[in-house]
C-alpha cells in the first residue's frame, strides 16, 4: 500500500475538484445554451444609462487626480551609482 503525504493528498483532492467543477460547467453549457444567449443584451436605455455613470465616474476620476499630485511626498527618485 502507498502512503502518500498530506500535501499529496490536499493537491490530489484540489483538483479533483476542479475537474468536478469544469466537468459540471461543461455539461451545464451543453444541455442548457440558450441560458447564456441572452446574457448581454440590455435595453437600449440602460446601456445608455450605464454608459452615462461611466463617463460621469471617469470625470470625477479625471478631475480628482488632477487635484493631488500622488507622488508628490515621495521626494527625488533615488539614482544609483554606476559602478
Amino acid at each position: 500500500m502507498v502512503h502518500l503525504s498530506t500535501s499529496a493528498i490536499i493537491v490530489i483532492v484540489i483538483v479533483a475538484c476542479l475537474a468536478a467543477v469544469s466537468l459540471g460547467a461543461a455539461l451545464f453549457k451543453q444541455y442548457y445554451p440558450e441560458s447564456s444567449a441572452g446574457r448581454f443584451n440590455y435595453p437600449r436605455e440602460q446601456e445608455l444609462y450605464m454608459r452615462s455613470v461611466r463617463m460621469n465616474n471617469m470625470g470625477h476620476f479625471r478631475r480628482e487626480s488632477m487635484m493631488k499630485d500622488v507622488e508628490m511626498g515621495y521626494g527625488p527618485p533615488m539614482m544609483s551609482p554606476r559602478y
